[in-house]
């Protein structure tokens, strides 16, 4: 065990996994193709550092209409 927290390829692997979850919500509506994604990005960014607004980002990911297309 002791081995695992002197590698650097466990730490980098370990910070690039909370970062991808950090982003869920942005990258889950950057897939959707939300219509609002910029109100979208700054609930993720400034919202997120809350116990209360990741969530709240990751229902608007899921829940703000999609694009229409042209």
């Amino acid at each position: 065990m002791d081995a695992l927290a002197h590698s650097y390829l466990f730490w980098i692997g370990l910070i690039l996994l909370l970062v991808v979850v950090y982003l869920l919500p942005t990258l889950i509506g950057l897939v959707r193709g939300v219509d609002n994604f910029l109100l979208l990005i700054a609930f993720n960014f400034f919202g997120g550092l809350t116990c209360i607004g990741w969530p709240a980002a990751l229902f608007l990911a899921f829940v703000l209409p999609k694009r229409s297309k042209p």
